[in-house]
């Protein structure tokens, strides 16, 4: 920003501009609806009063400021500063305060030069003149872009507040409270969607993830690790928009539910990392659970799974390692097969009678269970838990 010059103008060349006070203000006026179009719709509505006042209090300040060789009044940076806050509220957008704010003080420039040729004001004097609206300019465009700034970044922190409170309602493992969790929507500004899904992430940094994507997620961590909120997860795009966003990063996506159950979907998709971070799951991008549900249930509760794993196959623990294999592999074939012996033989390429034989061994280990059917539902679930489990 340029310093303030202490240097007082003329008094006869201060008294000529304010003389035409009002015709100066009209022409900055007139320039600012001429060169933007939002603020020349601004100017023209009763709201514009407001800004044109301004425009006056500050050419006014200036003035006497300028006569005496001082800055202006402190007062009239913190007019623009709320000044700057109030376009922020009405939404319109700094980059077009901004150019509005030039054209102003081109025009102010113009205006207050053109009076003091015509009352013959020395080429020096005209000169200071202009330096000196451009450089109280320059201070009013800078008040008013901190203001702006101080309440965008205001409510921006009070609506990332309101949207952890949001989230910690919709995620709240005990349970959600239906009036808390609509008024903290309220609150947050964010609508609740008829459906979402959550997405959790290895490590704790989810805002990188959440600017990549096109949808107004919730983002944040706990103690567990960081999450998303996605709302409409099966909307037109949003699955290749979130395999793009995710590319770089380990995570996975939980099932897409109903608001009220979003505390499932992210523990859904927390087993399903934790299972990805181990190596028993592995995708090409993020996870979705609904793609490996039946994992997901076996292992849910690993220490049962172990369980039930180690006792149906107990059996077959004393074996040689080669035979003990080799028999597991005709197990699972043959109940995939549902005891047709050539197709089982077809895939392991032995001979049919080698199929008999390691049944028959089988029979002998693992007794009726082969030919009951909660017996083979239980062998299957053991063999898929012992082939996740040892990915």
């Amino acid at each position: 920003m340029s310093e303030w010059s202490a240097e007082p103008l003329p008094e006869e060349t201060v008294s000529i501009v304010r003389a035409e006070l009002g015709s100066l203000v009209d022409k900055v006026v007139t320039a600012v609806q001429a060169g933007s179009p939002v603020y020349g719709e601004v100017l023209a509505a009763p709201e514009g009063m407001a800004l044109r006042l301004g425009i006056e209090q500050a050419i006014r300040s200036f003035l006497n400021a300028a006569e005496r060789g001082e800055r202006p009044a402190g007062e009239t940076d913190e007019l623009w500063r709320a000044l700057g806050e109030a376009e922020f509220q009405s939404g319109r957008r700094l980059d077009d305060l901004r150019a509005a704010f030039r054209i102003g003080i081109r025009a102010a420039w113009r205006g207050a030069a053109d009076l003091a040729i015509r009352a013959g004001v020395s080429a020096p004097v005209a000169i200071a003149l202009a330096e000196a609206i451009f450089v109280y300019g320059d201070e009013l465009a800078s008040d008013v872009v901190e203001g702006y700034l101080r309440i965008e970044s205001d409510q921006a922190g009070e609506r990332q507040r309101r949207r952890r409170r949001l989230a910690a309602a919709l995620l709240d493992p005990a349970g959600q409270d239906p009036d808390v969790v609509a008024r903290a929507s309220e609150l947050a500004q964010w609508p609740l969607p008829r459906t979402l899904a959550v997405a959790a992430l290895e490590g704790d940094g989810p805002a990188a993830v959440a600017r990549r994507l096109d949808a107004d997620v919730l983002a944040g961590a706990d103690a567990d690790g960081a999450w998303l909120v996605i709302p409409d997860p099966d909307g037109p795009g949003r699955a290749p928009a979130l395999d793009r966003a995710l590319a770089d990063q380990p995570a996975a996506v939980g099932p897409t539910v109903e608001p009220a159950d979003a505390a499932r979907s992210l523990r859904w998709a927390r087993l399903a990392l934790g299972l990805h971070r181990e190596g028993v799951l592995s995708a090409t991008g993020p996870l979705r659970t609904s793609d490996h549900l039946a994992t997901l249930i076996l292992l849910q509760d690993r220490d049962m799974a172990l369980a039930l794993a180690g006792d149906r196959l107990a059996p077959l623990d004393g074996l040689p390692a080669g035979e003990r294999e080799r028999l597991l592999q005709t197990l699972g074939a043959w109940l995939s097969h549902q005891s047709h012996t050539p197709q089982v033989a077809a895939e392991l390429h032995v001979h049919p009678q080698t199929v008999r034989y390691r049944l028959a061994k089988l029979r002998e280990l693992l007794g009726d269970r082969l030919d009951s059917t909660a017996g083979r539902f239980e062998l299957e679930l053991a063999l898929r838990i012992a082939a996740a489990l040892a990915r």
